[in-house]
């Protein structure tokens, strides 16, 4: 018994070390035998995901457009005066932004006009003064009774020379329409403003 286990031995102990061999051998091979996969290309970056910041829309130069009152017994067309700038650029701002669409003329008198935005609540603009005076056909903007500054969204159109205070900006002059303006009634919609190039 003795004999066989020592023939066997040898035996046993080459087989130990061939496993054993093979066991270390076996994932060496394995991987010389993988191909190498490339490096991962690199992700395109979607449009609109980085940093950049796009440049600001130049304003709109108020001596090149007009602004044009839609309503449904007609157009009312006005033409900026340079002597309100911030005015101008304030209601072509409101006008882009259809604030005043389907707004109402909530003030009609035999003077006057007036509508505004219920967007723009309780902003306010400088007193822009110049040289024109209240008169049939002016635009302007309101403000309260001895206030210093306008009202940033409600402006009237006169129908006739008013007897209000100096101190109001005055920042348009109507072209044509004065016969809607004469027409307007109180709760009269503004179907929208639209601003327009000059066709001079």
């Amino acid at each position: 018994m003795f004999k066989r286990q020592q023939r066997h031995q040898p035996h046993s102990l080459f087989l130990t070390v061939l496993l054993m061999l093979a066991g270390l051998l076996l994932p060496l091979l394995m991987s010389c035998t993988q191909e190498e996969k490339p490096a991962p290309a690199p992700r395109a970056r979607r449009a609109g995901t980085g940093t950049t910041q796009t440049a600001a829309k130049p304003q709109t130069d108020p001596a090149s457009v007009i602004a044009v009152i839609e309503t449904a017994k007609g157009n009312i067309a006005f033409e900026f005066l340079a002597e309100a700038p911030e005015t101008a650029q304030n209601f072509i701002k409101n006008a882009k932004l259809n604030n005043y669409k389907d707004e109402t003329f909530h003030r009609v008198e035999p003077l006057l006009i007036q509508a505004g935005s219920r967007f723009v609540v309780d902003e306010t603009l400088p007193i822009e003064n110049g040289a024109q005076k209240m008169a049939r056909g002016v635009v302007a903007m309101a403000k309260e009774e001895g206030a210093s500054v306008a009202d940033a969204s409600q402006f009237f159109l006169c129908r006739n020379t008013t007897l209000v205070d100096s101190d109001y900006t005055v920042f348009g002059t109507v072209l044509s329409g004065m016969e809607v303006v004469d027409s307007i009634v109180k709760g009269d919609a503004i179907t929208n403003i639209t601003i327009r190039e000059k066709t001079e």
